[in-house]
């Protein structure tokens, strides 16, 4: 029974953190008037917690384009300032919901993109934009359209990306471990009394 309790308050307290800081935010570079079957260049910023350059390596990123069941990705390359990248694209006409990829974080919508036209952003969530660049700014003259003081609201034009999938609510995992903790125990106590024999 004390396992039981050991492993509940584990999952109570543990859970909620499971997933800290697996989100980033990324802003796009203002966007031209897009043009069917033409190429296109756009700069974008892939920041963790929406304020700050990933500390490890982002592997991919880019653009991912959908139009109904069409998809496609064009993958972007790193610039000069810390988290900055650039993505070459050329798309028919027609409308797109458009994606960031953002490597190692999950890919979230950014807004719509109708050919011939613009890219119509959607605004970050608030909440996944959080705290501030620590010590000396890492960006010189070029950087993202963020404000010099602690994040407060939400930079415009960005899009929120949030953590792939919802975590289990903590209750319902805490009857998951409760129900296997106690078939367990009956099938030990069924167990016992063979042993003996």
């Amino acid at each position: 029974m004390r396992i039981l309790l050991l492993m509940c308050a584990f999952l109570l307290i543990g859970a909620p953190n499971a997933h800290a800081g697996a989100w980033a935010v990324t802003y796009v570079d203002p966007v031209p008037s897009i043009q069917p079957s033409v190429t296109h260049t756009v700069g974008y910023w892939v920041l963790q917690h929406g304020t700050h350059p990933f500390a490890g390596n982002l592997d991919k990123t880019g653009l991912r384009f959908r139009d109904g069941t069409n998809e496609r990705v064009f993958v972007g390359v790193r610039l000069g300032e810390p988290a900055h990248y650039a993505v070459t694209f050329s798309l028919p006409a027609g409308t797109y919901e458009v994606f960031g990829v953002q490597g190692i974080f999950p890919d979230h919508p950014l807004g719509t993109l109708t050919v011939p036209g613009t890219l119509l952003i959607k605004p970050v969530d608030p909440q996944m934009v959080q705290g501030t660049v620590d010590g000396p700014s890492p960006w010189q003259e070029i950087a993202p359209p963020l404000p010099t003081t602690a994040v407060s609201a939400a930079p415009e034009p960005a899009a929120a990306v949030e953590p792939s999938g919802k975590p289990l609510p903590v209750w319902i995992a805490g009857l998951v471990v409760a129900g296997a903790a106690g078939v367990f125990l009956l099938l030990r106590k069924r167990l016992r009394p063979a042993a003996r024999r």
